[in-house]
């Protein structure tokens, strides 16, 4: 007998991150983001100049424009799809870097949104459960974090095509996070998903062996530090009225947030070496960090179709959203005074002009285009929250169409 996710949990709200956030009041979360932003493009600014980085440099420069208090917001009465109203936060032009605290941010609360959209109506088949799976790594003292977060990203596709997996495993979603210790970088991937039993052994020795080829093929060799010789893996069941987390159990709620969280929490860039700061800076595409698989990927293209069919006589803001794509690669303008001749001609990234163009013809065009980008927003933002009240942390304020129009009444 099929059994309905909707059914068996109670999703938590979309935004429930919000009403946490409310808690504590939107605008110290706000003041906290961009004080946050500011610091670590200060730092990454040092640091690029020492390492003679322009990409790194330009990305500080862009991530100082997203935590400007210019450029974060607060809101009052914005509303869910279900007509709920909650406060929030968010930036008008975004930078899309994973160092930036608001960035991370959004990113968390979409990748949030696809894990509820690939569970939602999801039916397990006979003799499956909803399960957390946690996978560790050994922390290699000499790699820096792309490699640390590439030897994850390779073991854990060698993991999926094994038959053991492939024979217990349907689909799921995969969520990476890092921690940054004394003697290296510690990943880690939480994965939600719908299996039949998994055995614990099987899955360490497993994981234990794709971790050694992973690391193999960049040249290390690692040692697990364990009773077992062998990597730490951890599965639990996923239950409908459980709260937190326990030695056997987790609710939907806390696996959802585990699987969604932040690659990094903001304050670990603190203990990261400047150097690697700045690799961090200059990555154009990024392992895929977060990730639906197997059946569960095919739920959300259904879900996606389905919802662009409906929302086809509202305003698509899908290329306003903040973060879109790669670090820099949303803000595409073309070169001062020089138009593109052909049709299907590329213009160049801000990532390309940054390190194309001197210093100050570079802080003068991204200038003009985060002016642009902003006032973009506050329209889109005012068309897709008509009632709501936005306020800037320098004071400036806009409200939504709905309201504009009672107050000019």
């Amino acid at each position: 007998m099929q059994r309905s996710f909707a059914r068996a949990f109670t999703l938590p709200s979309e935004n429930s991150d919000f009403n946490r956030k409310s808690t504590r009041t939107v605008d110290g979360v706000a003041r906290y983001r961009s004080a946050r932003g500011e610091a670590i493009a200060r730092r990454l600014t040092i640091a690029a100049h020492s390492c003679g980085s322009l990409v790194a440099l330009g990305m500080a420069d862009m991530m100082r424009e997203c935590s400007s208090p210019s450029n974060v917001w607060t809101a009052t009465d914005l509303h869910n799809a279900d007509g709920e109203a909650f406060d929030g936060v968010g930036t008008l032009a975004a930078c899309g870097s994973r160092l930036c605290p608001s960035c991370s941010a959004d990113l968390r609360r979409r990748s949030r949104r696809r894990a509820r959209m690939a569970l939602a109506g999801f039916s397990l088949r006979a003799g499956e459960l909803y399960r957390f799976v946690g996978l560790t790594t050994p922390t290699v003292s000499d790699a820096s974090l792309t490699d640390s977060l590439r030897a994850v990203q390779r073991a854990w596709s060698l993991l999926r095509k094994r038959k053991f997996w492939l024979s217990c495993v349907r689909g799921g979603i995969k969520g990476v996070e890092f921690t940054v210790t004394t003697h290296g970088y510690h990943s880690h991937i939480h994965l939600l998903v719908a299996s039949k039993w998994i055995e614990h052994a099987t899955l360490r020795a497993e994981w234990s062996h794709c971790l050694r080829v992973a690391w193999s093929e960049q040249g290390h060799g690692i040692v697990f530090n364990t009773p077992t010789g062998e990597a730490i893996v951890d599965v639990r069941l996923i239950r409908a009225k459980h709260r937190g987390s326990s030695r056997v159990a987790v609710s939907i709620d806390h696996a959802l947030q585990e699987v969604s969280k932040y690659v990094c929490k903001s304050e670990s860039w603190d203990a990261v070496p400047d150097d690697h700061l700045v690799a961090v800076a200059e990555v154009q595409r990024w392992q895929r960090l977060f990730e639906v698989f197997g059946e569960m990927r095919a739920r959300v293209g259904e879900i996606a179709v389905a919802q662009s069919e409906r929302a086809t006589t509202f305003l698509d803001t899908q290329d306003l959203s903040d973060g879109n794509l790669s670090d820099g690669a949303q803000l595409r303008i073309p070169y001062p005074e020089q138009p593109i001749k052909r049709r299907n001609a590329r213009a160049p990234t801000l990532r390309t002009l940054m390190v194309d163009l001197d210093r100050q013809a570079w802080l003068k065009i991204l200038a003009a285009r985060i002016s642009d980008r902003r006032a973009h927003r506050r329209t889109s933002l005012s068309l897709r929250y008509p009632c709501a009240r936005f306020r800037s942390l320098s004071g400036d304020v806009f409200v939504g169409t709905a309201l504009r129009s009672s107050l000019a009444a």
